[in-house]
């Protein structure tokens, strides 16, 4: 290290002699120069007279094709191995996964492909719930009771009993059983599950048409009615509050996995319980006060015991004065509320896409 003019320069060490071992050894490794590689290929190319600008087009198709899958591959291959890639729907594994939905509908599809049918899903939907909620009656805040009261039959405490049993209940749909349509707190939205039948219908038709004209020989799978009911409070709220669910909104996570049966009856957080009641309850879900409170504010039957606290009153005072906080706060509530209990199916929703499809000619050749 040598110091010059007030600064210091690093000196690498010496050049080795010519003749010397080093020598030798990155003369061994030597590569051609920069370019020159390529340019012989490109010359061999040229001077094969047999090849034809269409062949040499399809080849150079053919053979980018071939390292985009074996790129991705092996991007897959060592993420894998070290736990990193995630499906974005579910906490496993890719490969676990895979393994677990081999035989499903686009069980072959690519991250990339994944996150394009998420969107697509999303749009189709969202637009048939946009069009129909105008014309339910009550669908505010109805559609957002319906999901907090299919939400919040959620039991996180049942793995602490003696016996052990699992946590179950949550967003699983299963309000739309004719058993629990009688039960009290869940009687008032049976019109309200009447009406999303002719739009889950429309849903899945449309979503199946899409599939097929992609190039899919299996229909995807319908929406569950834990999405639909979770996607129909999110249009509802946003119309609500004079937004454009189409221009934006916020993401609601696919995937829910309907339940095969009824939830047990009296777990539900009734919406005219008092502050500290529900306060206690959301606290118990592992959902903050601030982010229990926005959702609370649009569902609760009970608005008079919201004064009852000073901090909550003064909550509310910063989300007069600052709309934007409520609705941040709201969207994370309201995120975590509708994945109490959840099982999402990271597969949910895919079709067999064929990459040729719609694409009767590709360049200058056809196939």
């Amino acid at each position: 290290m040598q110091a010059t003019a007030g600064c210091t320069r690093v000196v690498g060490p010496a050049a080795p002699k010519v003749g010397s071992s080093s020598t030798s050894r990155v003369a061994h490794v030597a590569r051609p120069a920069k370019g020159a590689a390529r340019s012989l290929r490109l010359n061999a190319v040229a001077q094969n007279s047999s090849s034809s600008p269409e062949d040499v087009d399809r080849r150079a198709f053919l053979r980018a094709l071939s390292m985009g899958a074996i790129s991705v591959a092996s991007t897959l291959a060592v993420s894998e191995d070290a736990n990193a890639l995630n499906t974005y729907t579910t906490p496993k594994p890719f490969k676990a996964d895979f393994e677990k939905y081999n035989n499903r509908p686009g069980a072959t599809v690519n991250p990339m492909q994944m996150a394009h049918m998420r969107a697509e899903f999303r749009d189709v939907a969202k637009g048939e719930l946009m069009a129909a909620m105008p014309g339910i009656e009550g669908a505010y805040p109805g559609m957002l009771k319906l999901a907090f009261t299919d939400a919040a039959t959620f039991d996180i405490w049942q793995a602490e009993k003696p016996n052990g049993v699992a946590p179950s209940g949550g967003a699983n749909g299963s309000v739309r059983f004719a058993d629990e349509e009688k039960r009290p707190e869940v009687a008032a939205y049976k019109p309200l599950l009447a009406a999303l039948e002719p739009v889950k219908e429309s849903i899945d038709s449309k979503w199946a048409a899409l599939a097929k004209s992609k190039g899919s020989s299996r229909a995807p799978d319908p929406i569950s009615w834990a999405d639909l009911i979770t996607m129909a409070a999110v249009v509802a709220t946003i119309q609500k509050w004079g937004g454009s669910p189409e221009a934006g909104g916020f993401p609601v996570r696919q995937g829910r996995v309907d339940a095969v049966g009824s939830d047990p009856s009296g777990r539900t957080l009734p919406l005219d319980a008092d502050l500290r009641t529900a306060q206690a309850w959301f606290a118990k879900r592992n959902i903050k006060k601030n982010e229990m409170l926005p959702v609370w504010m649009e569902v609760t039957d009970n608005k008079a015991s919201l004064s009852s606290d000073l901090q909550t009153v003064k909550l509310m005072d910063a989300y007069k004065a600052n709309p934007a906080m409520f609705q941040k706060d709201f969207i994370t509530g309201f995120t975590k509320l509708t994945s109490l209990g959840s099982t999402f199916d990271g597969y949910a929703y895919f079709y067999d896409e064929s990459p040729f499809a719609g694409k009767e000619k590709l360049g200058n050749w056809s196939y």
